[in-house]
């Protein structure tokens, strides 16, 4: 994903904010030259979509930018260090970032595919990984985790030795086979047998159960398979007092865990308050229930059912500041930045995943709804509630979703926005970017896309273009470049505490070792190619292509029949074929 001056202003809130690094962000001093980075450089290089070390940063002094002494130098020794300490080598993308004056290098490393996955640092011969704000070694587990990824998992349809139908849930299946023969002309004549057969439940020959038949609608799935379970627990602040409260332990089928962790949230949360457009005060959940439904059942129907992970559980945190939801297993066939999009559906487990689009729970709610909107979902239903959007880590080996606890506007934001903004009529959206202004954050139309995801580049400009209409918000820079900030007269006497930041394009007209040009060379090529090839650092369509620059579809079909002349990226598919990627060409590193 390509830095913007906007990103970098909200990443570095968000450290302070958490006061540690991210999964995938790491800082460094770097004040007396490079630091040893190739246990992180491992770790990006191992997770999908890997990650971006900031340095000049300070951890210790709260995210304080000190600055590093010469870029050129930090930028050499990291790409050093990527080459060598590191195999297979990992790909690094440099920036130079200019922040309340001082000097900062992003290091931008690019994931591995998971063809080269493990990658291990040469000294050692250990391969690590991300977790919460450290570099870990991982496990032969966890190992061989990544290895199975470079095949499509098809572990859900293997068959269960020594079960039997009659292990399956009477009532579950009751329900299934009903569904089953209403969703389809074919099924609603085919026996009982049949159905479970041909939609995964039993395997082929009809013996045993699969994995995925068992998982979904078995009496009690944890007799063959101990670690289809969840783990939930309280995580308490105060240690004298233990570590965890409420820890339980939830098993049977997928249906009944849902509705059992659906409980347990309830019990160890509050309710709140909430005001309805007519002032109208209303008891309601903490978290919204829509959320954390859609969430947990996504970690259940989502995980990895493979033999590497036996021992290893869906989790469920909830801790002061945030509700943790992790599963075994990563994403397939799609990235971070495709979920809540309309391309943003795809299956780990796909037997699995619809038998659950025809099981109900015990309330008569569908598992999962297979139409591929449940994130936007959560998104809408946490920004209805005031609260801070969620955030999804994915590291290959673990899933992670996190749903902060506290209100996305501080109560003195909202203090503030009762007295400024007067009769305007703003959205709930407008708010939260003109509350974020205060603080000094500058807003651009990709930031909101990148923000308030789902959302097109027109809707965007208007969101931003009511706030200056108003005369709350102020443009500058030319079409295309856009930014947006709060208007002088509410900027008066208010302290900025978000830092004011510069991309600026370091190194641009320098060849990379592969012979890949910098960003003024392929804007030689056309002025889209730069953000196209920005957006290359992992295999997309023309469709995710646009949702990642904003650009038309017309545009970024053009700027990548120019990086194909170029011979510096390939394609897979053909032109006009639904499916089709394109991606940087093999041993393409960009240092500009």
């Amino acid at each position: 994903m390509l830095w913007t001056a906007e990103r970098l202003q909200d990443v570095l809130a968000d450290l302070r904010l958490r006061g540690g690094d991210r999964t995938e962000v790491e800082v460094k001093r770097a004040t007396g030259g490079c630091p040893g980075l190739a246990e992180t450089l491992c770790a990006f290089g191992n997770m999908p979509e890997g990650g971006t070390i900031l340095l000049g940063v300070d951890e210790a002094r709260d995210f304080e930018v000190v600055g590093v002494a010469s870029v050129a130098e930090i930028e050499g020794s990291v790409a050093s260090q990527a080459r060598n300490r590191v195999t297979p080598p990992v790909h690094v993308k440099f920036e130079h970032a200019v922040v309340d004056g001082r000097d900062v290098v992003v290091a931008g490393v690019a994931g591995l595919p998971t063809s080269d996955r493990p990658c291990r640092v040469v000294r050692g011969d250990s391969a690590y990984l991300r977790q919460a704000d450290g570099d870990y070694r991982m496990s032969d587990q966890e190992v061989a985790q990544l290895i199975a990824l470079r095949d499509k998992p098809r572990y859900d349809a293997e068959s269960v030795a020594g079960s039997s139908a009659e292990d399956l849930d009477a009532r579950l299946v009751a329900v299934f086979l009903s569904e089953a023969r209403s969703s389809s002309r074919r099924l609603a004549d085919a026996t009982d047998e049949q159905i479970l057969r041909w939609k995964g439940v039993t395997s082929p020959e009809g013996h045993n159960l699969t994995i995925a038949g068992l998982y979904a609608l078995g009496q009690y799935p944890q007799q063959f398979a101990p670690s289809l379970s969840i783990t939930a627990g309280v995580e308490l602040p105060d240690r004298t007092e233990g570590r965890t409260r409420d820890l339980v332990h939830l098993d049977g089928p997928i249906p009944d865990m849902l509705d059992q962790a659906m409980e347990w949230v309830r019990r160890n949360t509050r309710s709140v308050i909430r005001y309805g457009a007519d002032g109208h005060g209303v008891d309601q959940s903490e978290i919204p229930m829509v959320a954390v439904r859609e969430l947990i059942a996504n970690a259940l129907v989502h995980r990895d059912l493979g033999p590497h992970t036996q021992s290893k559980r869906v989790e469920i945190r909830l801790r002061d500041d945030k509700l943790v939801i992790a599963n075994p297993g990563g994403l397939w066939g799609l990235s971070r930045d495709q979920l809540g999009k309309p391309t943003g559906k795809s299956a780990v487990n796909e037997f699995l995943y619809e038998i659950c689009k025809l099981t109900r729970t015990k309330t008569g709610s569908r598992v999962v709804e297979g139409e591929g909107g449940g994130i936007r979902e959560v998104r809408s239903a946490l920004r209805q509630a005031g609260m801070r959007p969620p955030e999804f880590h994915d590291t290959g080996v673990r899933f992670t979703a996190v749903v902060p606890r506290h209100a996305l506007l501080s109560p003195d934001d909202l203090s503030w926005l009762t007295d400024v903004v007067g009769d305007a009529a703003l959205s709930d959206m407008q708010r939260q970017i003109l509350a974020s202004m205060r603080h000094g954050q500058e807003w651009t139309n990709s930031f909101v896309r990148q923000e308030f995801a789902p959302i097109d580049s027109t809707d965007a400009r208007a969101v931003l273009q009511g706030l200056v209409t108003a005369e709350l918000a102020v443009a500058s820079g030319d079409r295309g470049s856009t930014t947006y900030h709060l208007a002088p007269k509410l900027a008066e006497g208010i302290e900025r505490t978000v830092p004011t930041v510069e991309i600026l394009d370091a190194g641009d007209d320098t060849p990379t070792p592969s012979g890949v040009p910098g960003n003024a060379e392929l804007a030689k090529l056309a002025s889209n190619v730069p953000p196209v090839w920005g957006a290359l650092d992992q295999p997309r369509s023309v469709r995710e292509l646009v949702d990642a620059t904003g650009l038309k579809a017309h545009q970024v079909k053009y700027a990548l029949n120019k990086l194909i002349d170029r011979g510096i990226i390939q394609i897979y598919g053909g032109p006009g074929h639904r499916g089709t990627r394109y991606m940087r060409c093999s041993g393409s590193v960009d240092s500009s």
